[in-house]
Parts: structure tokens; C-alpha cells; sequence
């Protein structure tokens, strides 16, 4: 969380920093040589992990305002053997979230456009058969003559 104590300049209250182990070198985040301070939200990228290799991730606080601190981690790639599949050097190369989105709209609104037509089209009906039923209903009286005819 941003916020600020008196005489601060640039202060990042609840400051949890981010660092991966790998092949014995330390990862820190967003392409730096040292603790972010400045970033609430951080990333760590390690391209040419091959399978069955572990990493480890910590996270450390600093700046806390309480005791502890909660935060969501997620970690993202090829696990469990899985060969990286990907055509270029980050994921969103090959995301096709934003096509999968369009296909669902489309069938969402395909799907909400046949019901409505389909309770058109039975409103539809339903009216000549009760305007049909109307008409045949109609009692013609033989006595009753209309004379301005």
C-alpha cells in the first residue's frame, strides 16, 4: 500500500519484496539489482528453465505498518515436465484469451437472440390464434338490422 509518514519522500507502507533462487543466483524483480521499494506490484522473469528444476521464491517485508502482511503469489510457466510450448519470449505472444472472450460473446448473444425470437414468434402466434378465436366467437344476431345500411 502507498501511503506516507511525516518527513517521508517516497515511502511504500507494507513493502513485501520479491526474489526467486535458481541455479544459485538471485532473481529480484522488475529487472533490478536490488530490493524494489518504490513498486507494490513486482515480477521476476527466468527464461530457460528446463524440467525438473526448482526454484525458490521468498518473499520479505519491509516497512510494515501490523505485524504481518497478507499477499497473493502467483507463479506462472511449465510445471511438472510439461516442454514449454511457446513461440516467442513471453507468454502474451501466444494468448488467445481475447479470441476465446469474442467466441463466447458471440454465442452468448447467438443463443439470448434465438430465445427472444422464439418468444417473439410464440407471442405471435398465440395472438392470430386467441384474434381467430375472437372472430369465430362473435354472435350475429338475425333480429338486430342495421338501418343506415
Amino acid at each position: 500500500t502507498q501511503g506516507y509518514f511525516p518527513g517521508c519522500m517516497n515511502c511504500v507502507l507494507n513493502d513485501l519484496d520479491l526474489s526467486v533462487s535458481f541455479r544459485g543466483q538471485i532473481y529480484l524483480p522488475n529487472g533490478r539489482k536490488s530490493p524494489d521499494r518504490t513498486n507494490i506490484v513486482e515480477r521476476v522473469v527466468i527464461n530457460g528453465v528446463e524440467g525438473g528444476e526448482t526454484a525458490t521464491i521468498s518473499v520479505t517485508a519491509h516497512n510494515l505498518v501490523w505485524q504481518s502482511q497478507k499477499y497473493a503469489l502467483v507463479a506462472t510457466g511449465c510445471f511438472g515436465g510439461v516442454a514449454n510450448t511457446l513461440q516467442g519470449e513471453s507468454v502474451f505472444d501466444s494468448d488467445n484469451s481475447q479470441k476465446r472472450r469474442q467466441i463466447i460473446i458471440i454465442s452468448v448473444c447467438v443463443i439470448i437472440g434465438v430465445l427472444l425470437l422464439g418468444c417473439v414468434t410464440f407471442s405471435c402466434i398465440r395472438r392470430r390464434k386467441m384474434r381467430s378465436r375472437a372472430g369465430n366467437n362473435i354472435d350475429f344476431n338475425d333480429d338486430e338490422v342495421d338501418e343506415r345500411a
